[in-house]
């Protein structure tokens, strides 16, 4: 009797647990659309309550603003070339390091680590001034070059630990049966990455279609600017439009949200297979 009423109480206990963690999580998702869906007139008079009549001209406004399609369009070219050239880099990077596995590479799988332990603000400064040398302030490629050196060595991490599972054997016959390490590579061991790599490309993109501080370190033109920089046009220093940013904002929240819940079953394949071993 007491084992079965404490079962009841820790059971209710973790569901009230879960509750609350998805009360706080979907919190500013319910922000964002009383926000966003409401007029000047109706978000003065009630902030939080749900609207009462879906105003969609906030999304109309959005589209119609300087450069915001031109935004949208530097994102999508800042975020799709980063996760190409983080897939094919970081991947090729982890399984030489991973097969090698002697003290150069082990040397260099520990000195991608350390990207990950030093702060970005301890690098931003020389981060500008070597791109400035190179003339590469205001460009896509500036932004797409300094986010791939900032995301190397987390992803590399991730293919190094997934790789360790990957059975050597098979790329042993291959090699049996006149294939080279490149062939290998390609038509062996990559397509049994698929997991890791829908995992590294989802990640990725959400990290440089959200990135904030690297392009405004790097952009000050407005034709130049990503979607993240965007935001800043709706607040000034005595006024903010607020729906209009909440507008904005769930307009470029649409392609990761999307991106995510598509490879969502591979995202958890491949975290849980990619720390079996790292």
């Amino acid at each position: 009797m007491i084992h079965n009423t404490r079962y009841k109480v820790l059971k209710a206990l973790r569901i009230t647990i879960l509750w609350l963690v998805a009360i706080i999580s979907l919190a500013p998702f319910y922000v964002a659309i009383c926000y966003a869906f409401k007029s000047k007139q109706e978000f003065a008079k009630t902030k939080l309550a749900f609207p009462t009549s879906i105003y969609l001209q906030n999304f109309v406004d959005a589209f119609k603003l300087k450069n915001y399609f031109s935004a949208i369009i530097n994102s999508s070219i800042v975020a799709v070339s980063v996760v190409i050239l983080i897939i094919i880099c970081c991947s090729a990077s982890a399984y030489m390091i991973t097969r090698k596995n002697n003290k150069f590479y082990n040397f260099v799988y520990y000195f991608f680590q350390m990207v990950i332990l030093i702060p970005f603000q301890t690098i931003m400064f020389p981060l500008y001034q070597e791109l400035s040398r190179a003339h590469a302030l205001n460009t896509l490629f500036g932004v797409i070059f300094a986010e791939l050196g900032v995301y190397m060595g987390y992803y590399v991490f991730l293919y190094a630990g997934f790789i360790k599972t990957v059975p050597v054997a098979l790329e042993e016959a291959a090699s049996i049966d006149g294939a080279n390490r490149y062939q290998v590579f390609m038509k062996i061991v990559l397509p049994l990455l698929k997991p890791i790599t829908m995992t590294v490309g989802v990640l990725c993109f959400l990290s440089s279609w959200n990135d904030f501080f690297l392009p405004l370190i790097l952009i000050q033109k407005d034709e130049m600017k990503t979607l993240p920089l965007m935001q800043f046009f709706f607040f000034g220093q005595y006024s903010a439009n607020i729906n209009l940013a909440f507008a904005a904002s769930l307009i470029a929240l649409v392609p990761p949200v999307i991106i995510y819940f598509c490879a969502q079953k591979y995202i958890v394949a491949g975290m849980v297979a990619g720390a079996v071993k790292s």
